[in-house]
């Protein structure tokens, strides 16, 4: 799909009006659930959708098992975002999201030669024990109500590929109407596509990232994809369900309820792709306007902060 940019304004609220809108008023407790990467594992067993396999979950970081885990895992803080610690062959790395640790080609750096990055086992238990007393940002509802966890899991390998790409499933009413790709490598280099469900690219008028290089085939299981992301979307007017294809099949990376935060801009700055993605989420014309109001008033707030 091309999208053309529009002459006029529009009174319809865009994509990141509607997450702001759930920040603010929407209070469905099975967020909880879902927003939270340990609950969540149940939720997707329950679906018949597999997760990476879980080595370990603790509320005290000085019992995790170090001595009897795999040579190679994650830790992750369950209840925030980019909390990520990658062990490789022994060495802890404090990974984010990372975009600082990945390589040209979307492998792993030779990290053991730079220590920049690296943490000793106290550092790791030190930082989840920071974790613990953290809360993910106070604007983000469900996550001040998630009870904090360590989890670790296992590490993934992808399917065909030397990086392990992440398929973000805009999962609308329960049915898949964008694809966006994800990665360390892409996040490293600004580059930003969405696709259709039929894997089609969407056209947009304004790029502020960059294109990939090369356009990402089309998975050979996208069709499983859909199924799974779909599966899990039922009954919800939004989730953004983040999907691997890996070795062990096509697992649950994590499910969003707040894409972005919400930010101005957001997922792209073309207009009439935003806006496009918004009128996908059915919220109703109540809704709609609150979205729409609450939308101005940030606005608002935006330009008297420039003009002070």
């Amino acid at each position: 799909m091309k999208f053309k940019r529009s002459p006029l304004p529009t009174l319809r609220p865009k994509f990141a009006d509607k997450v702001r809108w759930r920040m603010a008023r929407d209070r469905n407790l099975l967020f909880l659930t879902i927003q939270d990467k340990y609950r969540v594992r149940d939720y997707a067993a329950k679906r018949s959708v597999k997760t990476a396999e879980l080595l370990y979950v603790t509320q005290n970081p000085r019992t995790i098992p170090f001595k009897t885990l795999p040579d190679s895992y994650f830790i992750k803080g369950a209840h925030g975002w980019g909390w990520n610690i990658l062990c490789l062959q022994g060495n802890f790395y404090y990974f984010k999201n990372g975009i600082e640790i990945v390589d040209t080609d979307g492998t792993l750096k030779d990290i053991c030669a730079d220590n920049k990055h690296q943490l000793t086992q106290d550092e790791v238990i030190a930082l989840c024990t920071e974790w613990m007393s953290n809360k993910h940002r106070a604007k983000e509802w469900a996550y001040q109500h998630i009870e904090p966890n360590i989890i670790v899991e296992a590490l993934l390998t992808p399917l065909n590929d030397t990086e392990l790409k992440d398929y973000r499933m805009y999962t609308f009413h329960g049915v898949v109407r964008a694809i966006n790709i994800g990665s360390a490598r892409f996040r490293r280099d600004a580059c930003n596509i969405f696709f259709d469900r039929d894997w089609n690219e969407f056209e947009l008028t304004r790029y502020q990232e960059a294109r990939p290089e090369s356009s990402p085939s089309r998975p050979k299981r996208l069709d499983e994809m859909l199924a799974v992301a779909e599966r899990l979307g039922a009954g919800l007017d939004f989730a953004r369900i983040d999907l691997y294809d890996t070795t062990d099949g096509i697992l649950l990376g994590e499910m969003t309820i707040y894409p972005e935060g919400g930010g101005i801009n957001s997922p792209t700055i073309c207009p009439a792709f935003n806006h496009w993605l918004g009128n996908q989420w059915k919220l109703g014309w109540r809704k709609s306007c609150e979205a729409f109001l609450l939308s101005l008033r940030k606005l608002r707030g935006r330009n008297k902060k420039k003009a002070a």
